[in-house]
Formats: C-alpha cells, structure tokens, sequence
C-alpha cells in the first residue's frame, strides 16, 4: 500500500518526500502481533465509547461526568466559568450519540478526543480483519510541534466556550 502512495504522489505531480509518506498502510509484519494489539485497542476504545453512550448529555455543555461519579468541577464552583475541559464527557456522549454540533458546542477538543477515538475503533477493527496496519512516520512528527497543537488546540476549545457561554449569557454560572 506504501507503494500505492508514493506512485499516486508521483501521478499527481507531488513529489515523495525524503522521509516518505507520513501515514501508509502496509501488510503487518507480524500479523498475530498486530491483530492481538489491534484487539486490545478495541477494547479499549469499545470500553471508552460505551461508557459515554451510558451517560446521558447534559443539555447545560457540562456536568455530564457527575453521572460517573465524579464531584463538580472546583473552577466552576469557585469561579462560575469552566475550565479548560469541562464539556469533554459530554462532548463524548454526544458524539456517540451522532450529535456532532452538539458534540463541538459542549467542548470542541472534546469532540476532536471523540472523533479520534471512534476512528481509533474502525482503523482498529480493519487491522483485526486484514492484518493491515496504518502507521505514521514519526520521523515526519515534531513531538514538540505535536504537543503544542495539543496545548493551542485545548485552548482554543476553552476560549469558544468561554466566548460562547458569555455571549449566549450562560456565563458566569452562579
């Protein structure tokens, strides 16, 4: 399949770059390995994804992981405005609910988590059936530019929430 990409690179005129492609999808080396590791991200997926279905999402954009028994979120009580990942259970419950702009509205980040994790599952279901894997080229990957698009990103999703609950006038809560 890695070849597949490069000549379609090459088709359309882009060239391959030096490192390679920065995802492919290859026949695994070590086919039990991979359908045994692909397994248990299943379970692990399967599991997150279930427990948000189980919750039901709260229509205020937080408080669903109270259902889990968790305790309120000390920055709303103290503040009346959430923090960086209130919204992020509901955003999941939603999400496998298929309510993605309710999902996006309740914590954006949150619905990015979501998404990735469903698409976690159906990559993971396809390793299991056919022993292909996709991998990414970590060579490619700045693990500090990867981390900062994670920080940019959670707080970009707390800004819109914040933005959206003080323009809507649901902020402060109180």
């Amino acid at each position: 399949m890695q070849n597949f990409v490069i000549a379609r690179h090459a088709k359309l005129g882009v060239s391959a770059h030096p490192l390679g492609p920065l995802v492919s999808c290859d026949r695994a080396k070590h086919p039990i390995r991979a359908r045994m590791s692909a397994l248990v991200a299943i379970l692990i997926t399967g599991s997150l994804l279930a427990v948000a279905g189980s919750v039901t999402p709260d229509p205020v954009g937080l408080g669903s992981h109270r259902q889990l028994g968790f305790g309120p979120c000390p920055m709303v009580s103290w503040t009346g405005y959430p923090c960086p990942t209130c919204g992020m259970t509901t955003a999941f419950a939603y999400t496998v609910r298929g309510h993605l702009v309710s999902a996006f509205q309740a914590q954006p980040f949150g619905f990015l988590l979501a998404s990735a994790t469903v698409l976690t599952a159906v990559l993971a279901t396809g390793t299991l059936l056919t022993a292909s894997v996709w991998t990414i080229n970590w060579y490619r990957v700045l693990p500090e530019r990867l981390a900062l698009l994670a920080v940019v990103l959670v707080l970009a999703a707390w800004g819109y929430k914040l933005a959206m609950g003080l323009w809507s006038g649901k902020l402060p809560m109180g």
